[in-house]
């Protein structure tokens, strides 16, 4: 399924088939644009300005831009992110494409004859901006998996495909792709659901087989097999790349993390760290280690032997810590969880990979620590072993990277292998035993802190490539983009070519308000700004500086040139001035008139009123974006300038020994660096090194909680595809395990219903916040434009309202009191229109155009509303906006007021991140103690049910006690049955017993009279041919009476054995039940034939110590039983082998007697427990007889197959209990 939809999604992503889809679209455009005209009563209402609420919600959501025009005059368009018409109003309703600064759009006019109407639609093509960004990305209207370098042209080009109209079937443009960036699939969650279940499948099928394989011939082979398996897969990825073009995923970029050939990406890491943890777990689970011997090895080679398996503790111990070294250091991912959105995909991919690691590297450190204590009885020898090469190899390698965390993983391995020594913290293949949450907790608090390790270096390079940042005072996008578009317009300003022209102190003064008004109040608000004026000459202007042209020139010679040839950057300015701009003016006959300068000095404080990121291209993004720092710079040990959260000294007075150091002070991290001889930056971070780590340990805990859960679910599908009839059922809970899962879910379930409860009231409270506090601000606002305007007499009347809006110095008051609100401010006119704006590089660098948006316009145009506040969105980038109407005396509209709120959404996910990680941090230990908890309340509620189920155990015919419960709840109501049921039993027990000592003893007789009838009759022969020849006296009668003597007492003696047989059958003796280790009694039991030549016998043991609870004596017979009919079963010549073998299932176990006799004839297989029955010629055949009883006596069962002349193999099944 997953090929045939990579198939299909193949042909979607051809050059054909993308060209296809953007035909597709472009035909669905037209098409909803031929039914919209059709529609003469919308049409109608759109010209008569008569719109409803559903009308232009409709407008709104259509795929295409209309505009509508009345006698020339825009009367209704659909976006504000663009405005066009039609070109010389001709009515010509023939579609062409258009290219602007938004992108490729095709432009239809549809004039309606005689009426002065025409509506001019434009059909986007393609989406572009003049950067990019996380907002703003450039993409084609059809698709954006479509590349963005696709070319599009007018004209036939080779290799193009052209894109009709399906109005006239015009060729409207060719598209002409890339054949470099051709997109290789479409991501797709169900083709990689589809992908994950084939894997899952895969794997699950070749455990199944290397499992039968290591079970029935050899664990070396199916060990073997899974090696191969698992790296020859991964040799055919790294040679020609993943199935399915999977590797052009983002996680497996090598711009997110890439450290070798083997590590290409987090992708690949991940992957082989699963490979890694499967051969892991194969060896764990299915190599037992009771089977590996090392009796016959001598003292010193069990120390060279166990020191190599010290140094791959060590080692694995290292490779795990270097593996989350270069994880974190090195690689673009966040591992910051204090803030809820700096984590993405990738943080999760990379804590996945993180706990992957570590599982492999416990295992791993468990399955060697098992070897060791086979090779050194001396635990304290061991941990003295494992200490010193741990020791030698910090020393001898290069630590440099990892410091004195070596010493901590020394300790903490230390501490690891003493507690998997203990008995109660034995590793149990059961994920969710109690004491596993004690090993989850254990992991999870070293990652922890191994990853918290990692992330404080991290954080200081990065917090030391900010101070370089902030003591060169760069800004790119003002070298990039934005002084370049000020210069330009600058130098066609008619004010400055007047005043050049007759240049006078007076003119001059007014020069300075109209730049301050025009362009430093808005553009430049983050700078001090002086103009320096110079003539051609040389000559100072009025220029209230006494520097010189040519000291200016001096400094631009000394300084840097950036990006733009008009502006320098001087890199050791000691009082703040970083940035020179130098502008030439022109007359306009090309002559020169002056030079004008502009020195920029950086503001001690200084707000952004519009989001940053929305105006700063991807390639631009510094390391001084949202890092979340204070700082300060100091000149000659005295404070230049500072942001304005934390209270920085006026002079630094500390040494600095080296380049930088890092102190702890007033619970915060500072980092005094010294950018040069004059120049210090302290930069400050909170500290928040309990918040972070807490956090970490909750999405680490949390991942192996889910994990867990998927391991179990996995190995009870294996489980049941492997024993479907044995299990029955696809998973099995006891009823603690119920109890504890219930309890659990129910905390987690609350958990879930009231952090969503929260957040959801949460961001409704702050939105009512932010609107409270927004209105506020616009009340200011209004007032403020109100009384300017009134004191201007310009709210008579629409057209004084335009020219005063119009002017420098309302531009210069909507600055200034922008700036004093902190926030941004535009006025429209009354049709819409946008006369003057606080943010002028929002429309002028076209990321919107300058009118309103259609359905605030409607909303306080149409239906009159006095306060509009409402979503609105810029690219991506979503914010809340209010506009307010300005009306005059008699409440006529003359314009809007609009103040859009661009940090609300970053503010409201600011907030929600904090509340987000208070929860996580404190779910996370509440379900890690309610874990605890409920292990201790399961065992509380069901210790009742434990006395029950021992008396229950002790059940039988003949003698029960009576339970006493001195409560009156549920569990007594079951206790009042089962004393009943006990009487019953008892009551029945005795009628069946003596019904059956009845049928026993009739039985019995008979079986006992043929038993004695076969000797009888011989001695009474003997008898009277002795008679005879005693009677005729013969001469032998001496001798013949000695002969019948002899015979008469060999029969007696058989007589006696049967009647001792019969007495051992018909009376068990007195059972002693104990619990039994499998292991220890099956090795008892082949001593006897460990001297055998002719027979050998072998023991394939279980990796853990098993324990049932039986009489030791009756289960010793039983297994010498068994074992001693294997060995008589193989013919003479035949070099005999036994195999005992030991099995855990489930909570039961299975041993196995295997011989290669002669094995049992299939007419004699249903008779082969019967008593009596053998194929001996010596013998009663009561032993399988008996050893059937005593195998059923305690629950167990018996059975066995057999290949005739192959041998024959018997299975005893016994319940497990816990250890002795």
């Amino acid at each position: 399924m997953a090929g045939m939809r990579y198939y299909n999604h193949s042909k979607d992503i051809s050059p054909k088939g993308m060209a296809a889809t953007v035909q597709e679209d472009v035909r669905m455009k037209q098409e909803l644009f031929r039914l919209l005209i059709e529609e003469k009563e919308l049409t109608d209402r759109i010209f008569t300005e008569t719109l409803t609420d559903d009308d232009i919600e409709k407008l709104s959501k259509q795929p295409y831009y209309i505009y509508a025009y009345k006698n020339n005059a825009l009367c209704y368009w659909n976006t504000n992110k663009i405005l066009a018409d039609c070109i010389g109003k001709n009515g010509n309703e023939k579609e062409r494409l258009l290219f602007n600064e938004k992108g490729v759009f095709i432009i239809k006019c549809h004039k309606i004859a005689g009426t002065g109407r025409h509506i001019t639609a434009l059909f986007p093509v393609m989406y572009q901006y003049p950067f990019e960004n996380k907002y703003l990305a450039n993409e084609f209207a059809a698709g954006s998996y479509i590349p963005a370098n696709t070319r599009i042209h007018n004209t036939a080009v080779k290799g193009g495909y052209a894109i009709k109209s399906t109005t006239d079937g015009q060729v409207l443009f060719y598209l002409k792709f890339n054949t470099n960036s051709l997109p290789q699939w479409i991501p797709d969650w169900l083709m990689m659901l589809l992908l994950a279940g084939a894997l899952i499948a895969s794997i699950a099928w070749l455990q199944l087989i290397s499992i039968n394989i290591s079970r029935k011939r050899s664990n070396i082979l199916g060990f073997a097999i899974t090696v191969i398996v698992i790296t020859g897969c991964r040799l055919l990825t790294y040679q020609f790349g993943m199935p399915f073009n999977l590797s052009n995923l983002p996680i497996f970029s090598p711009q997110i993390y890439a450290t070798s050939d083997i590590h290409r990406s987090l992708g690949d890491l991940l992957l082989n760290a699963l490979c890694v943890l499967w051969i892991v777990a194969y060896v764990v689970g299915n190599v037992s280690v009771g089977d590996i011997s090392f009796g016959r090895v001598n003292k010193y080679w069990r120390y060279v032997l166990a020191t190599i398996f010290s140094l791959l503790i060590i080692a694995a111990a290292f490779t795990f810590i270097n593996l989350i070294n270069s994880l974190v250091v090195d690689s673009a991912i966040s591992f910051d969880a204090s803030n809820f959105y700096s984590i993405n995909k990738f943080t999760i991919y990379g804590l996945i990979t993180v706990g992957v690691i570590s599982i492999s590297c416990c295992l791993l450190i468990y399955f060697l620590n098992l070897l060791l204590k086979k090779l050194l009885a001396n635990q304290w020898l061991k941990y003295l072993l494992i200490g010193i090469t741990g020791l030698l190899v910090i020393v001898v390698s290069d630590v440099s990277r990892t410091g004195n965390l070596s010493y901590g993983l020394l300790a903490w391995l230390l501490l690891f292998i003493i507690l998997l020594d203990v008995k109660k913290l034995t590793y149990s293949n059961d994920v969710l035993a109690p004491h596993m949450i004690f090993w989850a907790f254990f992991v999870c608090v070293f990652c922890t802190s191994v990853l918290q390790y990692f992330n404080t270096i991290k954080e200081k390079d990065a917090r030391l490539r900010f101070a370089d940042a902030v003591a060169q005072q760069r800004d790119y996008p003002l070298e990039d983009f934005m002084f370049r578009t000020i210069a330009e317009t600058i130098q066609n300003d008619h004010a400055l070519q007047s005043y050049m022209q007759a240049p006078d102190n007076e003119g001059r003064k007014q020069l300075n308000e109209r730049f301050e008004m025009l362009y430093f109040g808005s553009q430049l608000n983050k700078y001090q700004a002086k103009i320096l004026l110079y003539d051609a000459a040389g000559n100072s202007l009025y220029n209230n500086d006494t520097l010189s042209y040519n000291s200016l020139r001096r400094q631009m010679r000394r300084a840097e040139l950036t990006s733009d040839s008009n502006l320098y950057y001087k890199e050791y300015a000691q009082d703040g001035h970083y940035y020179l701009g130098t502008i030439p003016l022109r007359f306009k006959d090309s002559s020169m008139a002056g030079y004008l300068f502009i020195d920029l000095a950086v503001k001690e404080s200084t707000g952004e009123t519009v989001y940053p990121e929305l105006l700063q291209p991807r390639t631009l993004k510094t390391n001084l974006d949202n890092a979340g720092y204070s700082y300060a710079i100091y000149t000659n040990n005295r404070l230049q300038t500072q942001t304005n959260d934390y209270t920085f000294p006026v002079f630094f007075n500390e040494k600095i020994k080296k380049d930088y150091r890092f102190v702890i002070h007033n619970e915060k991290s500072e980092l005094w660096y010294q950018a040069d001889k004059n120049k210090i930056v302290v930069v400050v971070q909170n500290q928040k090194l309990w918040l972070e780590s807490i956090t970490l340990f909750s999405y680490l805990f949390g991942i192996q909680v889910l994990v867990a859960i998927l391991i179990v679910l996995y190995k009870s599908v294996i489980s049941y595809l492997a024993k479907p009839k044995l299990n029955g059922k696809l998973i099995n809970f006891t009823l603690r395990r119920r109890i504890h899962f219930s309890m659990l879910s129910i905390v987690l379930v609350s958990f879930l219903i009231i952090g969503l409860v929260t957040i959801v009231y949460f961001t409704f409270q702050y939105k009512q916040n932010t609107r409270e506090k927004l209105l506020g601000v616009m009340q200011v606002v209004e007032r403020s434009v109100n009384q300017y305007l009134e004191q201007e007499n310009a709210l008579t009347n629409p057209y004084s309202f335009n020219r005063a809006t119009n002017t420098a110095a309302f531009k210069y008051f909507i600055t200034n009191l922008a700036n004093a609100q902190k926030t941004d401010i535009n006025i429209f006119n009354a049709s819409g229109i946008l006369n003057v704006t606080s943010q002028d590089n929002i429309y002028d660098r076209a990321l919107l155009a300058r009118i309103m948006r259609q359905d605030a316009y409607h909303a306080l145009w149409v239906n009159k509303k006095s306060l509009l506040m409402q979503d609105e969105n810029i690219g991506k980038l979503s914010h809340l906006s209010c506009y307010v109407p300005v009306r005059d005396e008699a409440g006529i509209v003359m314009g809007y007021i609009n103040i859009p709120y661009f940090a609300s959404q970053k503010e409201l996910n600011y907030q929600i991140s904090n509340i987000l990680v208070a929860l996580i941090n404190l779910y996370a230990f509440v379900f890690l103690l309610s874990g605890i908890l409920t292990v201790f309340i399961t065992r509380w509620i069901t210790r009742s049910f434990n006395i029950v189920i021992s008396q229950f155990e002790k059940l039988n015919l003949s003698k029960n006690e009576l339970i006493e419960w001195p409560y009156e709840d549920e569990i007594g109501l079951l206790v009042d049955e089962y004393n009943k049921m006990v009487k019953k039993v008892e009551a029945n027990a005795m009628m069946m017993a003596r019904n059956e000592r009845e049928s026993a003893w009739r039985e019995m007789a008979k079986q006992v009279a043929h038993e004695i009838k076969n000797p009888l009759t011989p001695m009474k022969l003997n008898i009277q041919y002795l008679q005879q020849a005693l009677r005729n006296n013969y001469d032998n009668v001496r001798e013949l009476t000695v002969k019948v003597s002899e015979s008469l007492i060999e029969q007696i003696d058989n007589l006696s054995y049967i009647a001792s047989e019969f007495s051992n059958f018909a009376k068990m003796p007195e059972a002693v039940p104990e619990n039994i280790e499998v292991n220890e009694l099956t090795e008892r039991v082949a001593e006897l034939y460990l001297n055998e030549s002719e027979v050998k016998v072998e023991i394939t043991k279980s990796a853990t110590p098993i324990y049932i609870n039986a009489d030791r004596s009756q289960l010793l017979r039983v297994f010498t039983n068994l074992l001693q009919n294997a060995v008589q079963s193989i013919p003479q010549g035949r070099d005999g082998l036994v195999n005992i073998s030991i099995m855990p299932e489930g909570s039961d176990v299975v041993i196995a007697f295997a011989d290669n006799g002669t094995g049992i004839s299939s007419d004699i297989v249903d008779k082969i427990f019967q008593p009596y029955f053998t194929t001996k010629t010596s013998g009663t055949g009561l032993g399988l007889a008996m050893t059937r009883k005593i195998i059923e006596f305690w629950k167990g069962k018996i059975w066995f197959d057999t290949t005739p002349d192959k041998g024959t193999t018997f299975y005893v099944r016994m319940p497990m209990t816990d250890e002795a």
